[in-house]
């Protein structure tokens, strides 16, 4: 069954977020939610849309309204944190009402993610819950993750490294697949084999039964002559 996922790469226009050692959080996560949308590309019956494409600012309300017309099945609003020099880590959100589902969803992409950061000697910050209006006011399952914490030196210069972008990118899009039920598309397809009976072109298929079906039909019917034979050969 398709899902419907909606990134929402937070901030933007006039909306830094965040901003620490030169890098502003409304940059990271656009380029983050970007690589996010294309892995998606990789699974089966994923439709995935984002708040936002460029560098523009949307109200809180404008991400939520931008869901819930879509009644999409998961929305996932992205960010990076902010305090003091000091303080680091990862850490997602829910809405102090979420249903179980949302629970359920938040444990799953948040340990994938905590899988990859871990590599990294990234704190786990923990599963929270907050009033946040994009949380509050989207009418389906909605998840915030808090990627680390721009204002810390050692954080700021992973979310400038293209290859734990990536990395981190990865885990968060594993983690929604796992919650929805996505699985990645057969990138190496079963061979396809031809079965004719006494010349005549019976069926294409890559599949044993449906190929063991048609030779037994056509040993009942007494063919003389069965041949299967693998396409392209």
């Amino acid at each position: 069954m398709s899902k419907y996922i909606i990134i929402d790469p937070g901030h933007g226009g006039k909306d830094s977020g965040a901003v620490g050692f030169g890098l502003l959080e409304k940059d990271v996560v656009l380029n983050l939610a970007k690589r996010m949308n294309d892995l998606f590309g990789e699974y089966d019956d994923a439709t995935v849309s984002l708040t936002r494409w460029d560098d523009r600012f949307l109200e809180l309300n404008e991400r939520a309204d931008f869901a819930n017309k879509r009644d999409c099945d998961l929305f996932v609003s992205i960010h990076n944190n902010s305090a003091s020099p000091s303080a680091n880590g990862f850490e997602s959100y829910i809405h102090p009402d979420a249903t179980s589902a949302t629970v359920g969803h938040q444990g799953i992409v948040h340990s994938y993610v905590m899988k990859y950061l871990s590599q990294h000697n990234i704190q786990d910050r923990g599963k929270k819950r907050a009033n946040f209006a994009v949380l509050r006011e989207t009418t389906m399952p909605a998840i915030l993750l808090e990627n680390l914490f721009i204002t810390n030196e050692r954080e700021n210069q992973l979310l400038q490294d293209t290859d734990f972008l990536d990395g981190l990118a990865k885990s968060i899009v594993e983690g929604i697949a796992e919650a929805l039920g996505l699985r990645k598309k057969d990138i190496n397809p079963k061979p396809m084999y031809r079965v004719t009976v006494n010349g005549v072109f019976v069926v294409d298929t890559a599949y044993s039964a449906i190929i063991k079906e048609k030779v037994e039909k056509a040993v009942l019917d007494q063919a003389d002559e069965v041949i299967i034979k693998k396409r392209g050969t």
